[in-house]
């Protein structure tokens, strides 16, 4: 693929990006756009909300989403709260990881 279909991809995805940040009710912590060299037609945007899920949660509302949270893995109690989206044909992964709640009695 040319430079410049992959330019085009990359800027669309910017746009993507800032769409996002516009509509998002809380400012995430982070928003990250890649266009990997392998797959120059396939850009996404990474939108992180450090420790907030409720920032999570408003962002995939405004997006017409639904947020799922989940422990991080078997081994990690650590709560993942993600959402997925596609704007303007772009994939949109929005998500926080958050400290896994205090067991009541636990020592």
């Amino acid at each position: 693929m040319s430079d410049t279909k992959r330019r085009k991809s990359l800027l669309a995805a910017h746009s993507v990006a800032l769409h996002v940040q516009v509509v998002a009710p809380v400012p995430p912590s982070s928003v990250t756009v890649t266009c990997q060299a392998f797959s120059p037609e396939q850009p996404n945007v990474d939108v992180n909300f450090h420790r907030d899920r409720n920032g999570v949660q408003q962002l995939a509302e405004a997006l017409g989403v639904v947020a799922t949270t989940r422990p991080h893995s078997k081994t990690d109690p650590q709560l993942y709260t993600e959402a997925t989206a596609e704007v303007a044909g772009i994939p949109v992964s929005v998500w926080t990881l958050e400290d896994a709640p205090e067991m009541d009695g636990a020592a």
